[in-house]
């Protein structure tokens, strides 16, 4: 069996699916994360930390009451607004935080439209006074002092980076709410631009209790679009396996139970973390790494 080349060239075509740039030894943005383990591990510990230093603009919290209120000492780090919290037995929790993307969208498009009036009016008239009887239909581009102003966006023109946070949400309606699914497989496709401007996006971090369970497990469509997992230590060896086969599309099973049972043999830090990077930088060593600081180079 061989390959045969031709001179067949296709192009590349479409928006690139990470579209922020994140500092060197970060992950890609947009990303679809699950970071799984027992209670106690420090999941939400972890996302916040991730959270933070990624510097995401817009964080949106999906999760029970009782959880965010006893969680609040790490989530007020993230500034999330009280009208960006969410219950995830809302049936409109996709809807809402779709509306909330659009929002920044049509607020940057809406900039966008003004510079280009303000550029438009600088060029035709000379000064502000000149307008006379239109004087007060732009009123919001002159200044108290009678002078052009600049009008501005609260990210500077920039597209805002947006990130929901979903934690304790297994054995709630979310699990089971098909638009939340698509929403997971499309998130990188939220708040469209036109012509060839890729969508603002959302990434999506979820923090878990187990990988599969009775009645609210993560979803299998999830599982399979993942583009970084963490893993704590986990009891049930079956489940484990079944991680291990179900990432054999980026990662052998049997390197990635060597890379997990090497990491876990740090019986000292009873909160270490595998985290797998499903879609690397090509310049990061390896795509695991020990508790996210720190990568795994076999």
């Amino acid at each position: 069996m061989k390959i045969v080349k031709t001179d067949l060239k296709f192009k590349t075509t479409g928006n690139a699916p990470f579209v922020y740039e994140t500092p060197p030894s970060h992950i890609k943005n947009h990303t679809l994360m699950v970071l799984c383990g027992p209670r106690g591990c420090g999941k939400d510990s972890q996302a916040t930390n991730i959270i933070e230093t990624l510097k995401y603009d817009v964080v949106i919290s999906i999760t029970p009451a009782g959880s965010f209120e006893s969680n609040h000492a790490q989530y007020k780090r993230l500034n999330i607004e009280p009208e960006h919290v969410f219950c995830p037995d809302d049936p409109q929790v996709v809807q809402k935080i779709t509306n909330i993307v659009d929002g920044l969208r049509d607020d940057l498009l809406e900039y966008r439209q003004k510079l280009k009036m303000l550029k438009e009016l600088k060029a035709n008239i000379k000064n502000p006074y000149d307008l006379q009887e239109n004087y007060h239909l732009f009123s919001e581009f002159i200044g108290l002092d009678g002078n052009w102003v600049t009008p501005e966006h609260k990210y500077s023109g920039r597209y805002p980076k947006v990130c929901v946070l979903a934690s304790d949400v297994q054995s709630t309606l979310l699990f089971r709410n098909r638009h939340w699914l698509n929403l997971c497989i499309k998130s990188r496709h939220v708040a469209p631009m036109s012509g060839d401007e890729p969508s603002l996006g959302v990434s999506l971090i979820m923090c878990v209790q187990s990988y599969t369970s009775q009645g609210g497990s993560l979803p299998r469509a999830i599982r399979q679009n993942l583009c970084t997992f963490g893993l704590w230590r986990i009891r049930d060896k079956n489940t484990l396996d079944l991680i291990s086969k179900e990432l054999s599309g980026e990662v052998s099973p049997e390197k990635f139970l060597e890379v997990h049972h090497f990491i876990m043999a740090d019986e000292e830090d009873k909160h270490v973390m595998m985290f797998v990077d499903l879609h690397r930088k090509p310049e990061h060593p390896s795509m695991f790494r020990r508790n996210y600081t720190d990568f795994v180079v076999m």
